[in-house]
């Protein structure tokens, strides 16, 4: 029985080293269905992903583990090839699967687009096995920050959709889940605290005084750089400046991109924001005028609209100070940048 399996395993072997120059390809046709998938509508991707999110952690584990095991024995190689292999497709299809989501939550020309540009070259990365491997695998400080970069874009995104987390929360809770998760896997505490007697004990010292920092130095770096994160699933379907609402409609009446100040009193904002079920957030209308900041209005939105939901901001102008460029940006409570109207007023 043992020799049968043997040779299963030297055929399986021929033949992944016959076709490993193909492995790329269907990765990336992997990633491209799911893509097609997400903009066809078929919502239950996303709890598929919570699975194979599930799948991905457990397979770092079981990798983790099987290292350990004698190299000598024939399945071992197999065994943590296949691992990985899988491992690299699960999280391809992850970051393909986010790429459209961020897109369509990001301001082109904002500096939100750092974060999109982040995932677009990841997904480059995973689709190649060697610069995979070299970009990826040559050390566990850049696997660790590959998977948790990942796994707190997809948690970033899930919370809101499936528990109605606040966008702010959303981002402090994704990235504390992701270094919980993940640090355990890459980082060995019983190494860290040599100096503890007990072992169990070592480990809790090294969880309080390595996961803790972690997790704090995160949240000072979301704290800072939550800008250049795209506000996902919250999206601008529509914006528009107009002189005028009309309340049964909730549609603006004569939008314009360009206007006369002459006899014009009051600028109207109009925006329609789409947000999933169940989603309920506080945006803001931030006025500016020639990129002076001029006023900053509040805007009560609730999810499950396909339309979006509909609301508008005015701007009463004071007499000669109506020219110029205006720009109404609409952000979170956390300052994210959900999406932005321009305008002009001329003479």
């Amino acid at each position: 029985m043992k020799e049968i399996i043997l040779s299963y395993i030297d055929r399986l072997v021929h033949v992944t080293n016959r076709y490993y120059k193909y492995f790329p390809y269907l990765s990336l046709l992997l990633g491209i269905l799911t893509i097609v998938l997400w903009e066809r509508g078929f919502e239950f991707i996303r709890w598929a992903f919570i699975y194979l999110i599930f799948i991905g952690i457990t397979t770092i584990i079981l990798l983790r583990f099987a290292r350990h095991l004698s190299c000598e024995n024939k399945i071992f190689p197999i065994a943590v090839w296949c691992i990985e292999f899988i491992n690299q497709n699960i999280y391809q299809d992850l970051i393909l699967f986010l790429l459209p989501i961020y897109y369509q939550s990001s301001t082109l020309y904002s500096k939100n687009v750092v974060f999109l540009i982040i995932i677009t070259a990841l997904a480059i990365i995973t689709t190649f096995d060697n610069l995979y491997r070299t970009v990826i695998l040559r050390s566990k400080v850049t696997q660790f920050l590959f998977y948790t970069f990942n796994l707190f874009a997809f948690l970033n995104f899930c919370l809101p959709v499936l528990a109605g987390v606040r966008n702010i929360f959303s981002l402090y809770i994704s990235i504390s889940l992701s270094i919980l998760l993940l640090s355990p896997l890459f980082v060995n505490y019983r190494q860290i605290v040599v100096s503890s007697k007990h072992v169990l004990k070592g480990f809790n010292l090294g969880m309080i005084f390595i996961i803790i920092p972690m997790i704090l130095i995160s949240f000072l770096a979301v704290n800072l750089l939550k800008g250049f994160i795209p506000p996902v699933p919250l999206k601008l379907i529509s914006g528009t400046a107009s002189t005028d609402i009309d309340r049964v409609k909730k549609e603006p009446t004569s939008p314009f991109s360009s206007i006369s100040s002459k006899g014009l009193e009051t600028i109207y904002c109009y925006t329609s924001i789409f947000a999933p079920m169940g989603i309920k957030e506080t945006l803001w209308h931030v006025w500016k005028k020639d990129d002076v900041f001029i006023q900053k209005v509040p805007q009560v939105i609730t999810g499950g609209r396909k339309e979006g939901y509909r609301t508008w901001s005015k701007r009463t102008l004071a007499r000669n100070d109506a020219k110029g460029t205006w720009i109404v940006d609409i952000e979170t409570g956390g300052g994210q940048l959900v999406g932005r109207v321009r305008f002009k007023v001329i003479d």
